[in-house]
């Protein structure tokens, strides 16, 4: 698996993502209500290390993307002369078109480029500090982040 932090193969960035940050932030209260009212689970079931992390604390390690990526020997799906497919297209439309947005600056600006651009991006802009993005609000300061 390429060595690559926080950089899914379908164009997500992981330190964004809602399960990555509960797990990474140990934030136990979304621990216990994700594992309670979504998944169904353990809290201590939910881990992830993000998209590129070792399988045994990958959230998905079963993913489409990055099964397809590593088959066809591309690390993102924008490499591939397939790009961006029928299941990508859908997989980014029911997510505000974010992968596919992400997956074209990628190419523009090169890997560290944008993970340094989503790393800033992905923080609150009142305490620094990390979310994800299905919050309206700082779960540490409590700044709104809808604006």
């Amino acid at each position: 698996m390429v060595d690559i932090p926080l950089a899914g193969a379908c164009g997500l960035y992981c330190g964004a993502c809602g399960i990555y940050r509960m797990y990474k932030d140990q934030d136990a209260e979304r621990l216990e209500r994700a594992a309670r009212e979504v998944f169904h689970c353990q809290p201590e079931d939910i881990r992830c290390e993000g998209c590129r992390g070792p399988l045994d604390r990958h959230w998905s390690p079963e993913c489409q993307f990055l099964a397809c990526t590593q088959e066809r020997g591309v690390t993102f799906c924008h490499e591939c002369a397939d790009f961006p497919c029928d299941d990508l297209s859908a997989f980014s439309a029911d997510r505000s078109d974010i992968p596919l947005t992400n997956l074209h600056r990628l190419a523009e600006v090169a890997l560290e480029a944008w993970l340094a651009e989503q790393e800033t991006h992905w923080r609150c802009p009142a305490c620094g500090r990390p979310v994800d993005i299905y919050s309206e609000t700082c779960r540490a300061c409590g700044a709104d982040l809808t604006i």
